[in-house]
């Protein structure tokens, strides 16, 4: 997806359903186009195979699809609501507030449009207007999932971690298939330093049902985090003998974490970050406590 690309209705790609069009209108007659049309060609049909490409984070695509529906009906809510999502998660705020801001004027009571703006306010660090357009949202819809996921995450940028981790909870226990609230609730953890409890959110979200490919990336790069957080906090260069295993344990599993971050094939700007984390800290270790780590390399050779 090409950075240039901003908001316009008339950029589509139904290309698929005219051919389904045309091979209707050649071999069965004209009579059947406006059924095909309704069925397969609909603003809806490509909203929903938008969404199933944003879940695969196939972002391109999903672009495709939410543009087709748009080419169908341009104020068609699903369709702007999903193009911004897609520029969102792109980074491309400006076309994703563009999305939003036309999607408000179309149904200003829009959850998902609601939401997202907050999303585009908060990473352009206006959380006052982020506030205000969650406040409505909830005013709107006081139990709606996503925006107590949108409030729990906009408290947890504001360092409020009590407000983050009981709207995280409130959804874990509501929806506990859901890996993305496990994730949030894991990173509550995380920033509170309940490593165990936070690892063991990771490992529910890991299997949940519901699990985007980029959450799972994501799953798996909060795990690494966890792991060298945890090793930092319980290596003690006066106690080599009893620290140093576990520790290192801890690293090697961390860096297979990152490992399998980098499998799902989703580009995380913070991974190498955590990469370099790990390592400094397995050099610390080393420099602290050589004969110990010397032992330990020995002990997984093949």
């Amino acid at each position: 997806m090409s950075a240039e690309h901003r908001y316009s209705p008339s950029m589509t790609d139904t290309g698929s359903c005219d051919t389904l069009i045309f091979i209707f209108a050649r071999f069965f007659g004209l009579r059947w186009i406006g059924l095909v049309f309704a069925l397969s060609c609909s603003a809806d049909h490509y909203a929903a195979k938008g969404k199933q490409a944003v879940d695969a984070h196939e972002l391109a695509s999903a672009e495709g699809h939410f543009r087709a529906g748009l080419g169908r009906d341009p104020s068609h809510l699903a369709s702007l609501s999903g193009l911004g999502w897609v520029y969102l998660l792109a980074g491309q705020h400006d076309a994703a507030n563009a999305a939003f801001e036309h999607c408000l004027a179309t149904d200003d009571e829009h959850l998902d449009c609601l939401r997202g703006s907050a999303g585009v306010a908060s990473a352009k660090a206006t959380p006052a207007m982020a506030k205000t357009r969650l406040t409505k949202a909830l005013r709107i819809a006081p139990h709606d999932a996503g925006v107590i996921s949108s409030l729990a995450l906009l408290a947890l940028g504001q360092g409020d971690m009590a407000s983050a981790l009981g709207r995280y909870q409130t959804l874990v226990d509501r929806q506990p298939d859901k890996a993305e609230y496990r994730l949030g609730l894991a990173e509550v953890l995380l920033r509170t330093k309940r490593f165990k409890d936070a690892l063991s959110q990771i490992q529910a979200g890991l299997v949940a049902g519901h699990r985007p490919k980029r959450t799972t990336a994501m799953l798996f790069q909060t795990q690494s985090r966890v792991l060298v957080a945890a090793a930092a906090k319980g290596f003690d260069a006066g106690r080599c003998a009893e620290t140093t295993k576990p520790v290192l344990a801890w690293l090697d599993a961390a860096e297979a974490a990152i490992q399998n971050a980098n499998q799902i094939g989703v580009k995380l700007p913070d991974l190498p970050v955590v990469g370099r984390r790990a390592r400094r800290q397995r050099a610390r270790v080393a420099s602290a406590c050589p004969e110990q780590s010397e032992f330990s390399d020995r002990s997984k050779a093949p």
